[in-house]
């Protein structure tokens, strides 16, 4: 029996439109004391969500990860073709998930720890989009709170 797990996360993974036609000169503008830049931050959601992709397809083993390994030293990309390959991915990678969670079944023995995996990747998600939402405001390269509807829609 397969539930619709997809309707579940249906908005998990909403970013909120904040990678959405970012272009190399907004990304390379960083707010004064930022530990990381969104370059940087949006490599390590690439590679944090690939690991946690990989894990959901192979549950039954537990896969390490090593975080600080994450985080790659470039502050920058080298032009926007770089930064558009890595959209691409971030987006492929949605939907992937969207595709895996959406086969989820109830009756799956490890059912509780694919709900828990996406759970801990929208949260993950959540957080640093929360992080590159701030800079770019602090920047002036994403709308304030007031603005957020008609930027939406």
């Amino acid at each position: 029996m397969s539930n619709n797990y997809q309707a579940l996360f249906a908005n998990s993974f909403d970013t909120f439109k904040v990678f959405d036609n970012l272009t190399l000169s907004e990304i390379s503008i960083t707010p004064t004391n930022s530990p990381k830049t969104i370059w940087q931050i949006l490599n390590h959601i690439i590679m944090w969500q690939n690991y946690q992709y990989t894990q959901l397809k192979n549950i039954q083993q537990h896969i390490e990860l090593d975080e600080e390994a994450t985080w790659i030293d470039d502050q920058n990309p080298s032009d926007q073709h770089e930064l558009n390959n890595a959209l691409v991915t971030f987006r492929n990678q949605h939907q992937q998930l969207a595709e895996k969670i959406s086969a989820f079944d109830s009756n799956d023995l490890y059912i509780n720890q694919k709900l828990k995996l996406v759970q801990d990747l929208s949260v993950h998600l959540s957080f640093h989009v929360g992080e590159v939402i701030l800079m770019r405001r602090m920047v002036g390269t994403y709308p304030l709170p007031h603005q957020m509807k008609e930027f939406l829609n």
